[in-house]
């Protein structure tokens, strides 16, 4: 504790520091910082953690996690309402998944193994943002978005796969235990859940604002005191890459947007681009490690544990990414590159979903091969 307190004041003196030498450059981002929490975050975020939060209320999670139990326990070892943040965290990104774990949670549907257990693969970036942002916007190429995502997808459920024999939940745990969220015979007022769902969720996106602008302003700093331009010379003589390159992952480390905008500008191969902009996305940076863990401190999870299992769901992705690429390759760069949103890229999206179930038929046969084992 006394060790993470004297790093805390260190960077929060570096940051002092900073804002008195370069006021101007760290004021100029702490407005794009907010401009871009209340023009793109925001609207896009409030919606659907109010809409999870009533659903959560009404005791959808609890009719959806029977739904996928026969799924979710032969394959991650948790009951089936772990389905619910893990599918929903998929669709809307970070830190959704994270939200959505903690109400379960509060709400009595999850125990604490379970929380610490999904969370190790279920707050992941979201189709909007692989695919629209980083494939689209940064890449030129939905084709390539698409990718990443099967990528970072199959990435979080690898490391769902492995973290089961570490996470060990309860073995009797079901739907009908002591872990169960609300019942029609004690759901709030619909008055009384949309009040609750919408201050809820404005207390998130509001936090969620906050930690935007104090790591935009961060990693400012760090370009202004050059901190990272030193540190990609110095790599860049290490590793076979370019210095563009290295300072772009070291930018992702801390911000993954940032990141992969600056990785897809270098000049490095393609697959090295996508095998990078994977792994940091897939990651997702330091900015949303730390959103995440402040959404997270009402339940007492380990944060050595999350930040393992995202470096973890990391190297997953980009070994996944680096592997199957050369698979589609043609294809990825056949595909028509965006002047519009009209792309003739969909007979790939047929290969990656045959190429998905594959992979999950995979995984079944490895756990059924290791019960067969212990029996």
């Amino acid at each position: 504790m006394k060790s993470q307190n004297f790093f805390l004041t260190i960077a929060t003196l570096f940051l002092l520091f900073c804002l008195l030498c370069f006021p101007q450059a760290l004021l100029q981002k702490s407005i794009e910082s907010v401009d871009l929490w209340f023009h793109t975050v925001l609207p896009s975020l409030f919606p659907f953690l109010t809409a999870t939060g009533i659903l959560i209320r009404l005791g959808i999670a609890h009719k959806l996690g029977s739904i996928f139990q026969p799924i979710m326990k032969p394959i991650f070892g948790l009951s089936g309402i772990c389905a619910f943040p893990l599918i929903l965290g998929m669709i809307s990104g970070y830190p959704s998944g994270a939200k959505i774990t903690v109400t379960l949670y509060q709400n009595k549907a999850l125990s604490q193994k379970e929380a610490q257990a999904i969370l190790a693969f279920c707050n992941n970036p979201g189709p909007l943002f692989v695919v629209g942002t980083a494939g689209t916007a940064f890449l030129k190429n939905p084709a390539m978005g698409y990718f990443m995502l099967f990528c970072i997808f199959a990435g979080a459920i690898t490391t769902g796969i492995f973290l089961r024999f570490f996470y060990k939940t309860e073995n009797n745990i079901s739907l009908n235990s002591c872990y169960t969220i609300t019942t029609p015979s004690n759901i709030e007022p619909i008055g009384k859940i949309l009040a609750n769902s919408v201050a809820d969720a404005m207390e998130t996106v509001t936090q969620i604002g906050g930690f935007i602008i104090l790591f935009g302003v961060i990693i400012e700093a760090f370009y202004q005191t050059g901190i990272i331009t030193f540190f990609a010379k110095y790599l860049s003589n290490i590793f076979s890459l370019s210095h563009a390159a290295i300072a772009a992952i070291l930018g992702g480390i801390l911000e993954m947007t940032n990141g992969a905008f600056l990785l897809s500008q270098s000049p490095e191969q393609i697959h090295t681009q996508l095998t990078a902009i994977t792994a940091i996305l897939s990651f997702g940076g330091l900015s949303i490690l730390a959103q995440t863990l402040g959404i997270l401190s009402p339940i007492a999870i380990s944060s050595a544990k999350y930040f393992f299992s995202k470096c973890l769901n990391s190297i997953f992705s980009a070994i996944i990414c680096f592997f199957c690429y050369p698979l589609f390759q043609n294809k990825l760069i056949k595909a028509v590159s965006v002047s519009s949103f009209t792309t003739k890229t969909a007979p790939i999206y047929n290969t990656f979903f045959v190429f998905y179930l594959c992979f999950l038929l995979f995984a079944l046969l490895l756990l059924s091969l290791y019960r067969l084992h212990q029996k």
